[in-house]
């Protein structure tokens, strides 16, 4: 690999914050001479989401002089907490710090993530998925879902030892039933406990999700899932943005030229950056749609990497209400249905804040289509059947917001 190009694939992402003293907005810089539009550092930066900030404080401890160029009109990336008219902090992107500890579950070293939160002295709460309310079609409760699930999981690690392992998640739930002999009714509840404990937690469909990969490394537990349930995960990129600079704004890259020397950054409007090394902290669909042109071209290892990964769709609904109507206090709602991919995952956003709003998970191939209509109210009024079917001794009133990410 060159010596002058990094590569940093970055999935998690930060939000929105107001940092003039450290943020360069570069449509003023477009109304400069093109002179002016060339700039020289040591280390150029793609991307102010979470990794490019905390690079870049990184490099500012060091003394190491550095440039940020950011796509966006904000710093965050792909994380962005915003406050709504009746003071709910939604985490439009980003919600959970995956487990507290680092690359050994016991706990012997911890995630870096959750270093800086608490260096930063920022209030979370740990969450559990056995906070769950599992909601079932009259006369058709399972009591013994957990089991199942563990059943389960040691029937795939039995087989993952011999077997291909390219087969997916999917492939064994389907063996799995078969083998168990379960009825439409245990069927349902193994499907959807999976849809709640797994397919929501890669985005992803238990078909696109390989089973040997998942073992190795997703179920690992690292500890407890932290969310930030005061101030929203743009709490962190607020504490990075602070205390790092020279962040340009509205920079699209659109190619990038390096030798054994050094690289030159070309964006969209015309601006060229020079510098000894690039950071690259772009999220993995960038690369996979080729949004960046590379010369020489990403080495083959690299680009067969960036085909390989994948790379789902992850949305979120928020209903928001005056008053919570419900009274059920887990932080988990899944409804039990046949087709657990439609509106069963829900957050219950209320349990600390006393801010009532329900939060719906939208994920996997179908969640285009189910957020592509045109009239707003017709997602709506499907959202509220579902929860009226799912709490059939309450009056839910319309709510007061409703928020849907893209």
């Amino acid at each position: 690999m060159h010596a002058h190009i990094v590569y940093l694939l970055a999935f998690c992402a930060v939000v929105y914050g107001d940092f003039n003293h450290s943020i360069v907005d570069t449509n003023d810089l477009s109304r400069q001479t093109k002179a002016n539009a060339n700039y020289l550092t040591q280390v150029l930066i793609i991307g102010a989401g979470l990794s490019g900030l905390e690079a870049a404080r990184l490099l500012e401890q060091k003394g190491v002089k550095y440039m940020i160029l950011e796509a966006r009109n904000r710093s965050g990336g792909r994380v962005w907490s915003y406050r709504s008219q009746s003071g709910h902090m939604l985490d439009i992107g980003a919600t959970w710090i995956h487990g507290i500890h680092g690359s050994i579950p016991g706990g012997l070293l911890t995630n870096p993530l959750w270093d800086l939160v608490q260096e930063a002295k920022l209030s979370t709460r740990p969450t559990e998925f056995e906070d769950i309310l599992q909601i079932y079609p009259p006369n058709e409760a399972v009591s013994d879902t957990d089991r199942l699930f563990n059943q389960y999981m040691s029937f795939v690690r039995e087989e993952t030892r011999t077997n291909s392992s390219k087969l997916s998640l999917g492939y064994y739930a389907n063996r799995f039933v078969t083998q168990m002999k379960l009825n439409n009714k245990e069927q349902n509840a193994f499907y959807s406990y999976l849809n709640h404990l797994i397919e929501s937690n890669e985005g992803a469909e238990l078909n696109d999700i390989g089973a040997k990969n998942f073992l190795d490394l997703t179920s690992v537990h690292y500890g407890d899932e932290h969310i930030f349930h005061k101030d929203g995960f743009m709490s962190v990129t607020n504490y990075l943005s602070n205390k790092v600079s020279h962040i340009h704004l509205n920079q699209i890259v659109s190619k990038i030229t390096y030798n054994d020397q050094s690289v030159e950054v070309r964006t969209r409007d015309g601006h060229l950056y020079h510098a000894e090394y690039v950071l690259l902290t772009v999220p993995l669909g960038v690369l996979k749609r080729k949004q960046i042109e590379f010369s020489p071209s990403l080495p083959k290892w690299k680009l067969d990497a960036i085909d390989r990964i994948g790379y789902n769709i992850f949305e979120k609904v928020f209903l928001l209400w005056d008053r919570a109507w419900w009274n059920s206090t887990e932080f988990y709602f899944t409804r039990v249905s046949s087709n657990p991919m439609r509106m069963s995952y829900w957050v219950n956003a209320n349990k600390w804040n006393d801010k009532p709003a329900l939060i719906c998970f939208f994920f996997g191939k179908s969640t285009p289509e189910y957020l592509s209509i045109q009239n707003r109210s017709i997602l709506l009024a499907e959202l509220q059947q579902t929860l009226q079917e799912m709490f059939p001794g309450f009056v839910i009133p319309p709510p007061s917001e409703v928020h849907v990410t893209n």
